[in-house]
């Protein structure tokens, strides 16, 4: 797995809230692929799991940095959620859109900062 990926998620499921029952976790898809990459570095070799070590944790200060601007953690965030296999189609699916929107978050509001 890429290491910006992998520490984005480790980042993600340390920051989910997580509730006292187990269907309150949200973050159970994501917690399964970082389970997935450690049984894949336990079959790695010393040298090959030291260098694997070295860039999630390079990865994973640069992921710590960026998520502490908001604008950036939230498309962090929307990166990962991105990832999550869709859902069971349960019916039809009713999409609402607005007609004058250009391009998806093209209604969004844009917070500008001036220093």
């Amino acid at each position: 797995m890429d290491p910006v990926r992998q520490a984005n998620l480790t980042a993600y499921v340390a920051c989910t809230p997580k509730t006292g029952g187990g269907a309150g976790f949200t973050a159970l898809y994501e917690k399964k692929q970082l389970i997935e990459a450690r049984r894949k570095r336990s079959t790695m070799n010393f040298m090959e799991r030291m260098e694997v070590d070295a860039e999630h944790k390079q990865a994973y200060a640069q992921v710590t940095l960026m998520r502490q601007n908001e604008d950036h953690r939230k498309a962090l965030d929307r990166l990962v959620e991105k990832m999550r296999p869709a859902p069971l189609a349960r019916g039809p699916k009713i999409v609402k859109h607005n007609g004058k929107a250009l391009h998806e978050g093209h209604d969004r509001q844009l917070r500008l900062e001036c220093t």
